[in-house]
């Protein structure tokens, strides 16, 4: 999976053809399962975000010969209906008290419609991009019914399907799982259009019941011993989400057009030698990349730890593994640079193991715990880590050139995507497009790719492993 956004995404040209979702005919009903928490976050910034500025995640992948217009269709048709996050919309109302209720919708699936609009003709792939934006953004916002783009490039060799949601419906494995479902799907229906059946791919998990779950808990966080280190974490910081530690030339409250970072951090038999080294002190590929931060950090002038946050899943059972949804919270990580790199790893091992703990911890909870979050700035410095090798349908990632695609918006924060595949392991930046921004954060990749690639070669697992 190629982790990218869509000002770098470069299709081959062809005829772009959009199957518009229509619900004129599909009822809906008001759902008593309300938004997750992520969802009711998102959702709220989303209400006041300019045209354009759309929090999207795509997934496209190639099929051989031209599209088969009909089993696409049927096979879209049938994403929706394996998913219930997709049969879901949104809409902002007025609540008793005078503020915004955000309400979930779910509709009949079996009376929507796809109807394709017209071929969007592109010459280059440029043009291709700048038609799939337009598309994209108009599909893809958030309080709109429906939220998700379906398409395809259709081409006598080669095709491309893409597929789009707001991102109160998806996250980074949701991907993976649209990619898989929607080849098998369409290899089904193309190859027996009329005897596949979507139930060969077995059943799906609910985000419905999990936001049911979410909303039902009520059992008393604020006196587990997670959340003192949760409280702690943020009494060091003032009750303030972390930032990256840098003048990144904005004055608090401003914002800048977002800018993108893309580079590889190793090949892949340098990932297997960084991984082998880093396990051998206790530690993983995502604890040496984030000691490499740390070092990379000092090494620039910015101070001997970095405070952030990380994402992780929260699928933990087997059903959602292949469930599509937004199943993800956070847990909060503080790396010190330690005298050598080597005891970095070691520490930091240890560090992210207790710290996947406090993400059991529902993050309304602790915010609630706190006494709510002060927000210096908009975005929150953040390091995700994805290993798309341990996801449903890895085997086919790389033939399909399947792609994960994010939009473009605004940023006053760095936040960072390190994606493991095959091919090796690479970085994703996002941050403030300023003079100061693309200067530090530049420098202090450059660095961790440095310190990334000498792990193999100078941890000394005899002298750092932990205990």
């Amino acid at each position: 999976m190629r982790v990218t956004t869509i000002d770098r995404y470069a299709p081959r040209p062809g005829p772009i053809v959009r199957w518009r979702i229509d619900l004129t005919d599909a009822p809906w009903t008001t759902s008593s399962v309300p938004p997750s928490f992520n969802q009711r976050f998102h959702l709220a910034g989303a209400r006041t975000a300019p045209p354009g500025q759309t929090v999207f995640l795509a997934a496209a992948f190639d099929v051989d010969g031209p599209v088969d217009h009909k089993a696409l269709e049927r096979s879209f048709t049938a994403l929706v209906d394996r998913h219930d996050t997709l049969r879901c919309g949104f809409v902002a109302r007025d609540d008793d008290s005078g503020g915004v209720e955000i309400v979930r919708r779910v509709h009949d699936v079996s009376r929507m419609r796809l109807r394709p609009d017209p071929p969007v003709e592109t010459a280059t792939a440029d043009d291709a991009r700048e038609a799939l934006r337009r598309l994209l953004a108009d599909a893809c916002a958030p309080l709109g019914e429906p939220d998700h783009l379906f398409a395809a490039i259709d081409r006598l060799d080669r095709s491309t399907i893409l597929c789009a949601f707001d991102h109160a419906h998806t996250d980074a494995w949701s991907i993976a799982v649209v990619v898989d479902d929607l080849r098998m799907l369409y290899e089904g229906f193309r190859a027996e259009p009329g005897a596949f059946h979507p139930a060969r791919l077995g059943p799906a998990g609910s985000f419905l019941a999990h936001c049911a779950e979410e909303a039902e808990d009520d059992r008393d966080h604020a006196t587990l011993p997670a959340m003192a280190q949760w409280r702690a974490f943020f009494a060091r910081h003032r009750n303030t989400p972390p930032s990256f530690p840098a003048d990144l030339g904005l004055r608090p409250g401003e914002t800048a057009p977002q800018a993108v970072d893309l580079r590889r951090l190793a090949d892949a038999p340098t990932a297997d030698r960084i991984d082998d080294a880093c396990r051998s002190l206790g530690g993983s590929t995502f604890a040496g990349v984030l000691a490499a931060m740390a070092h990379a950090a000092r090494d620039s002038g910015l101070g001997d730890e970095l405070s952030l946050l990380f994402p992780m899943h929260t699928r933990r059972t087997a059903r959602r593994e292949t469930a599509v949804g937004w199943f993800t919270t956070n847990a909060p990580l503080t790396v010190r640079a330690g005298d050598d790199l080597a005891a970095t790893v070691a520490a930091t091992g240890a560090d992210l193991r207790a710290a996947v703990g406090l993400g059991a911890v529902p993050i309304g909870a602790v915010v609630e715990a706190v006494g709510g979050l002060t927000f210096v700035r908009s975005d929150v410095f953040m390091v995700s880590y994805v290993d798309y090798r341990r996801l449903p349908g890895a085997a086919h990632l790389a033939d399909l050139d399947a792609h994960h695609i994010s939009n473009v918006t605004r940023a006053d924060d760095v936040q960072i995507w390190i994606s493991r595949t095959d091919e090796g392991l690479a970085l994703r930046t996002r941050h403030p497009d300023t003079p100061d921004a693309g200067r530090i954060v530049g420098d202090f990749l450059d660095a961790v790719v440095a310190l990334a690639a000498r792990i193999p070669t100078t941890l000394d697992p005899t002298a750092h492993a932990p205990g």
